[in-house]
């Protein structure tokens, strides 16, 4: 944090060493010597009609490819995909992308990500 001065973080032998210490310590004090932490996080919540939860929205930003370029085959199979009516999201989890990547990319490329028109109904031409 700008203006701090960071104290020298002691060593620890547990987890539970680490939360005492820092519930009686401010973390800000020995931010810059704190490893860095990726995680996901899952937000559930209950089904109508049902005691089920089920996961409705996940934060997996996709990390496989964060910060990579994409490639010349990535850009071939987004435009395959988006060929093929494949929903966004499916695309990004098949490229290790985020969907706003996707869509970003794909505006950046000319490609369209909407849907072709289908007959509605299921109806044949004849």
């Amino acid at each position: 944090m700008a203006g701090n001065k960071s104290k020298a973080l002691p060593s620890f032998k547990s987890a539970n060493e680490v939360a005492r210490f820092f519930d009686s310590n401010d973390m800000g004090q020995y931010w810059d010597q704190l490893p860095k932490a990726d995680f996901e996080i899952r937000l559930n919540r209950k089904v109508s009609g049902s005691s089920k939860s089920r996961a409705t929205e996940t934060s997996t930003k996709s990390t496989r490819n964060t910060g990579k370029p994409w490639t010349r085959p990535q850009l071939q199979q987004l435009r395959q995909l988006a060929k093929q009516n494949t929903p966004t999201r499916v695309i990004g989890l098949k490229l290790g992308r985020t969907e706003n990547a996707v869509r970003a990319k794909a505006n950046e490329k000319g490609v369209s990500l909407k849907p072709t028109n289908q007959s509605p109904y299921n109806r044949r031409k004849k």
